[in-house]
């Protein structure tokens, strides 16, 4: 079990625990971050907040409170690359390998036909990011990137 601070990006973690104060606890508690939650962390830069994504939300949490989130990474996928939709560049492509959203967000986006397995490429990305065009099950997708957040891929290394 480590911190949440030493962790690596693009990777999905499982929060066991939380020793900090118990303010910030409880918040985390209303916000849906209860033991046993998946995390996946997005980015994790010096004197940056992290950014996790779980459930249906992705926050940013302070150096203060990310110290004490403790987590243990999920049990290895075999997967080369694993990263959310919205960090791939034009022309990349991969293979979906989870949503993170659940309820009407994830049902929304498998009824688009974003689902376990689906072979997707990035075809168009608007100058400031949003929204992103994807090619997915021969047609084209556009998705805003909020919901392309929620979407992890699964890519080749070069």
């Amino acid at each position: 079990m480590k911190n949440l601070m030493s962790c690596e990006t693009n990777k999905i973690y499982r929060f066991e625990e939380f020793k900090g104060e118990k303010e910030y606890e409880r918040h985390l508690i209303n916000l849906g971050l209860i033991k046993g939650s998946d995390l996946y962390v997005v980015s994790k830069e010096k004197g940056q907040p992290v950014i996790v994504v779980f459930k249906e939300a992705r926050i940013g949490l302070d150096e203060i409170i990310a110290k004490d989130i403790y987590i243990v990474e999920k049990e290895d996928h075999g997967l080369k690359s694993l990263q959310s939709l919205d960090q791939m560049a034009v022309n990349a492509s991969g293979k979906v390998s989870k949503i993170l959203g659940t309820g009407v967000l994830k049902r929304h986006l498998m009824d688009m036909g974003l689902t376990k397995g689906t072979e997707i490429k990035i075809t168009k990305l608007a100058p400031l990011g949003d929204p992103i065009e994807i090619k997915v099950r021969n047609y084209e997708l556009t998705l805003r990137k909020k919901e392309a957040e929620m979407i992890l891929i699964e890519s080749e290394l070069d």
